[in-house]
């Protein structure tokens, strides 16, 4: 997919809604506004089921008490996603 690159003012409140959201969700800025433009814009957004709800709340618990045993995205990116 090709892609541009803008560059877009926000006031302060929104800024701080998009930096809240992407340090939750581990996701870059890029990725909060364009899944927003597309809620707003009615393309079809991932919505996780309530197992894969209750599997990534068990996960942070475990996470929180076993920090060890996290990974990095670049780690997790390597393995799954190795270049081509």
């Amino acid at each position: 997919m090709a892609v541009k690159k803008v560059a877009v003012t926000l006031p302060e409140e929104l800024f701080e809604m998009v930096e809240r959201a992407r340090m939750i969700e581990h996701r870059s800025r890029s990725e909060v506004i364009q899944e927003a433009l597309r809620t707003h814009f009615g393309e079809p957004v991932y919505v996780p089921t309530d197992e894969e709800r209750r599997m990534l709340d068990q996960a942070l618990m475990d996470l929180r008490q076993h920090p060890e045993s996290g990974r990095s995205w670049d780690e997790v990116r390597r393995e799954h996603w190795p270049p081509v």
